[in-house]
């Protein structure tokens, strides 16, 4: 029997047990696999076997039995199935909808899984049959067509999702934008954030001996380390926080050398924006009613909305370039007939 087929067969073995099952039940069921002259060589096929069923998510555990329990393996239905969605129908629409827009997410790496939830939650919808087409029409419209670059950063990404849940070490070709060029980086993958349209990997990178972050499109190769797939590579160190290593906005991001940009704002709006900048703010000076501000950008591009959303209540006074950025944005919506929202 081929391995795949065997390890399926195995979980549907140990799923329909009643109670737990011994090794010796286990080779009675396969004979073909798990009786051979080497027992040894038995026993580690077993392990092996083992340690795939755990790479998979059920939770297959060896119980060493007493007065009252058999001894023997079993899954556990209840460590790892998900309880019966009790939603009415108008949350599940929503949810489904919700997930629909997220399968439609350019290079999202869970397509797979997420395309089961929607199942299920199509299957759990308790309408006429009108209804529950029009959920399934919505999920088959939700899925497209990726480009190729759309494709290979939906590659990456399942690369890295398993190197991440693996803890193995991956080598990146990376274009870093600050000196626009191409480095070899050894990276140990920590996690992946999703901001702002863009994925970010998050790990200790060997070359800079910290902790760094790489934006997934700007991947141009990638390789896991290939050698004892079944052994971690790095552990990750306890107490370890992505959002800590994550810009929550765009001008956060570190796209550039960082920057002084000088802002006048106006009214209640410059307050709020006191409140969001935080420690990042330099320098606070009073202009009248309006606040001036002084902070440290590493992505002048990406402060671009927020400037523009606040139209005439935010004026950019330094730096030139970004001062100029605003300059030609606010030119080209006024010839275009549109205003910044």
């Amino acid at each position: 029997m081929k391995k795949a087929e065997r390890i399926l067969d195995l979980i549907a073995f140990l799923l329909h047990s009643p109670e737990p099952v011994t090794f010796e039940e286990i080779r009675q069921a396969f004979p073909e696999d798990y009786v051979g002259e080497n027992e040894a060589t038995v026993a580690r096929k077993f392990e092996r076997d083992k340690a795939d069923i755990l790479a998979l998510g059920l939770p297959i555990k060896h119980l060493a039995g007493d007065d009252h329990d058999k001894e023997g393996y079993l899954i556990e239905r209840d460590s790892y199935g998900l309880p019966p969605l009790d939603l009415a129908p108008e949350e599940l629409a929503l949810l489904f909808l919700a997930g629909s827009a997220a399968l439609d997410m350019t290079a999202s790496p869970f397509v797979r899984d997420l395309s089961l939830a929607l199942n299920k939650i199509a299957f759990s919808f308790d309408a006429g049959e009108g209804q529950v087409a029009t959920l399934r029409s919505l999920q088959r419209g939700a899925t497209k067509v990726l480009p190729e670059d759309g494709l290979r950063q939906r590659e990456n990404l399942e690369a890295l999702q398993r190197a991440i849940r693996d803890h193995k070490t991956v080598t990146l070709s990376y274009h870093g934008l600050w000196r626009d060029e191409i480095t070899k980086r050894r990276v140990d993958p920590y996690g992946l954030v999703y901001r702002q349209g863009d994925w970010i990997l998050v790990g200790h990178c060997h070359l800079r001996e910290a902790v760094r972050v790489f934006h997934v499109r700007r991947l141009r190769g990638l390789a896991v380390n290939p050698l004892k797939p079944k052994s971690p590579d790095f552990e990750v160190p306890s107490g370890f926080e992505l959002r800590q290593h994550v810009a929550r906005h765009p001008w956060q991001l570190k796209v550039h050398e960082p920057k002084l940009v000088r802002i006048r704002m106006e009214g209640p709006v410059a307050q709020t924006l006191v409140a969001e900048l935080g420690e990042a703010i330099s320098k606070v000076e009073e202009d009248g009613e309006a606040l001036i501000l002084s902070f440290s950008c590493g992505n002048t591009e990406g402060f671009l909305p927020l400037v523009l959303g606040q139209r005439a209540r935010a004026r950019v006074l330094e730096p030139p370039e970004l001062v100029e950025r605003v300059r030609e944005v606010l030119t080209t919506l006024s010839q275009t007939g549109e205003a910044p929202s």
